[in-house]
């Protein structure tokens, strides 16, 4: 298999089904061997019957779209990518996460995913909506917390990186299975994390300019972000399980 994408998500059975449908059409004209899970972060019964719905109504056209994963409850991204990461066929060359809101459309998610299959000798290869080639449609006061973050980030751990949090990486599976045990970020900092732990490791990695949309309903507030940003200042991103 070339590929084991995950889309984790908290209470998106609203908006999810039409970004998960242009997906299942992307990843099906592609001719790429992927298998697609949908992993609920703990959303609750009702939801999840939601999201089952809306994936028994694809699975007859799509059928590399898996069953519903759901977590027992909720424990933040990190945790929902890597319990469903654990699912991949142990054939997966790449295990891969992409966001629910679509904010990087299901075209460029698989145009990311071609570029990190033909470059073998990169461990990991991330969406960025700074790199070169990126369109960024987006509010001036989160393009503001966006660079002010990213600057935060190059201050405190030396990463070169110009855009961590952008929701659409591709791994290794290899590397991944080698220090999964080692990645212990339950929410929004384990993106972060994967970056950490790969210069670590000395994994080559990359950054894909891609054309990214803000979408309203974002769980990533600016209180999220705050959060986010004081534990990179006290230098505890990989060093605690939080949300």
């Amino acid at each position: 298999m070339d590929c084991f994408l995950v889309v984790p998500c908290l209470r998106e059975s609203g908006r999810v089904e039409g970004f998960l449908r242009e997906l299942c059409e992307e990843v099906n004209a592609s001719e790429l061997s992927i298998g697609l899970l949908l992993v609920d972060d703990g959303s609750g019964l009702s939801e999840v019957e939601a999201l089952r719905r809306i994936v028994a109504r694809l699975r007859n056209d799509y059928p590399f779209l898996e069953e519903v994963y759901a977590m027992q409850k909720h424990l933040g991204k990190g945790a929902a990518i890597r319990s469903g990461w654990r699912l991949a066929p142990s054939d997966s060359v790449l295990l891969g996460f992409v966001d629910a809101d679509g904010s990087v459309s299901a075209s460029e998610t698989v145009r990311v995913l071609r570029d990190a299959l033909e470059e073998k000798d990169l461990c990991l290869v991330m969406a960025s909506r700074r790199a070169v080639g990126a369109k960024v449609e987006r509010s001036g006061i989160r393009k503001c917390v966006a660079a002010g973050f990213a600057a935060m980030v190059k201050l405190v751990y030396g990463v070169g990186v110009l855009d961590t949090q952008c929701g659409c990486k591709f791994v290794d599976n290899a590397w991944f299975q080698a220090y999964s045990l080692e990645l212990r970020e339950l929410g929004f900092g384990f993106d972060l994390e994967l970056i950490l732990k790969a210069r670590e490791t000395g994994c080559p990695m990359r950054e894909v300019g891609v054309v990214w949309t803000e979408v309203e309903g974002s769980k990533v507030g600016l209180s999220t972000l705050w959060n986010l940003g004081k534990r990179v200042l006290l230098r505890r991103i990989g060093q605690t399980s939080e949300k």
